[in-house]
């Protein structure tokens, strides 16, 4: 700064410094109940749903969720996979433009093909470096301490439910109606692979890798119950209030009167079976990392997830 401005001038600017430092700082408190919004669009109609996480009991999940919706990850996504008591994103971008939008594969029978071109697992991979690691290929020594090394890290996810030995003494979430769920599903890896995991109790340990194998998937619950074990999944967020209800009710009713107008009540015709290779560059799944199958309910429209937005942290 110029030696010539005056010192009111700099008092002015040394002030307007401590308001932005004392504002960054606060960004970066984190607070045992952090919130995001999550607005969906369906049918033209927009639908803007918050959500209170749940950081004081699944830590690691709730990073990892914030740390893809700061970076931008979840916007403009697709429910990829549709069912009564789940819908299902965080893999497949949505699209529509151009020879591959998403309306054309539908109605050509080339959904196939649009979620291979669309696919945002080479994304996830790239933005690997900047997410929370904690999971890695194996546990090294050092003397008799147990160690990992940056050199291993996974770009999965640590999961934080029963049957990863994740333990909450008092008050665990169960999944409900809106609940959200970061889940593990069988890669097709041999049950015996192992890889070391850090907890949130900086513990390592070696676990089972198709228990720490999350990556951006994560599922939204609209029934009371749901065909996924409790066991093999995080219930790391929950609707905020009585508004955040109402507005999913609004939009679970626009999907259902989309479906009754159009195919007669029944959501068969609303959705086609999808099969398509997933965990192309997933190291542990398959046959010694061979990509795999996966078959989706996409649907006829689009449900399109427009962003997911941190608005407390």
């Amino acid at each position: 700064m110029s030696k010539k401005i005056k010192r009111v001038l700099i008092s002015f600017a040394l002030a307007a410094v401590v308001t932005v430092s004392a504002a960054a700082s606060a960004c970066t408190i984190k607070t045992k109940h952090p919130r995001a919004k999550i607005t969906i669009e369906f049918n033209e109609e927009t639908y803007e749903i918050e959500y209170t996480l749940y950081r004081n009991m699944y830590p690691q999940t709730v990073q990892h969720f914030i740390e893809l919706a700061d970076n931008g990850f979840y916007d403009n996504m697709i429910i990829h996979n549709y069912s009564s008591t789940d819908w299902y994103t965080g893999g497949y971008s949505y699209s529509d433009s151009g020879d591959m939008n998403y309306s054309a594969a539908y109605d050509s029978n080339a959904m196939r093909e649009y979620l291979e071109t669309f696919c945002k697992e080479e994304a996830y991979y790239d933005l690997a470096g900047n997410l929370s690691a904690s999971v890695y290929k194996q546990l090294r020594y050092d003397g008799d301490k147990e160690i990992v090394s940056d050199e291993d890290v996974l770009p999965t996810l640590i999961g934080e439910f029963a049957n990863n030995d994740h333990r909450i003494e008092k008050g665990a979430l169960t999944a409900d109606y809106g609940t959200l769920k970061m889940y593990y599903y069988d890669k097709g890896a041999d049950n015996h692979q192992k890889v070391a995991i850090v907890n949130s109790s900086d513990q390592i340990l070696e676990h089972d890798y198709r228990y720490n194998c999350a990556t951006s998937i994560f599922a939204i619950q609209t029934s009371e119950s749901s065909s996924i074990s409790e066991s093999n999944y995080c219930v790391f967020a929950r609707l905020r209030n009585d508004k955040a209800k109402n507005t999913l009710n609004s939009l679970a009713d626009a999907v259902t009167d989309y479906i009754s107008d159009n195919y007669t009540n029944t959501s068969r015709n609303f959705t086609t079976s999808v099969t398509t290779q997933v965990d192309n560059l997933d190291s542990f799944a398959g046959d010694g990392g061979q990509a795999m199958d996966a078959t989706f309910s996409v649907t006829a429209k689009p449900i399109i997830i427009k962003s997911v937005k941190i608005t407390k942290y």
